[in-house]
């Protein structure tokens, strides 16, 4: 069998492919690359067949490379300025992941880059109902810096979106704001 042949394969180079074009700059071939590989996953690994001790390991690896990949995706989306386009999708990750942060922290930015200052705070509000429930935490320090510069913006300094491909930076850079804070 060809490694051509083996989805699993295929997919693990597409995402390496574009994990190296998103470094180098060529975001829109990066784009390209995750949206073949995740057009191969296809529903949940190994569905219908008993994993064992040695299947468990790799689907972890798996699994972990899939959230990778969507991580990347996400990334790729906001440097293309296209967080507007991509909220369905960002919606959908926090709803499969509820407790992956950093999903719920773009979302965040996202709706507060779209001018949408009230479902960002909603959103903030939504992950820290879900982490203080199912956990007992808070949101991390940076995603609370993120609340706070969204409540310490008036609507008339609300981000809106720019036009050409600089436009995903303003999540770049109130991310980079909100860290350094």
């Amino acid at each position: 069998m060809h490694d051509d042949e083996v989805d699993v394969l295929v997919f693990e180079r597409f995402v390496r492919r574009a994990q190296w074009e998103f470094t180098q700059g060529s975001t829109e071939r990066a784009a390209d690359n995750l949206s073949r590989a995740q057009r191969l996953w296809r529903g949940p690994m190994l569905s219908n067949v008993p994993i064992g001790g040695v299947l468990t390991g790799r689907t972890a690896h798996l699994d972990e490379l899939r959230i990778r990949a969507l991580e990347l995706r996400v990334e790729v989306e906001n440097r293309l300025g296209r967080y507007r386009e991509f909220l369905p999708e960002l919606r959908s990750l926090v709803n499969d992941h509820p407790l992956h942060e950093w999903f719920h922290g773009q979302l965040i930015s996202a709706l507060h880059l779209a001018g949408r200052r009230g479902e960002a705070l909603q959103a903030y509000q939504n992950l820290y109902d879900i982490l203080k429930r199912e956990l007992g935490l808070e949101p991390s320090d940076e995603v609370q810096r993120l609340q706070f510069e969204i409540l310490n913006t008036s609507a008339a300094d609300t981000p809106r979106r720019r036009t050409g491909t600089s436009a995903g930076s303003g999540i770049t850079a109130l991310w980079a704001s909100v860290a350094t804070g």
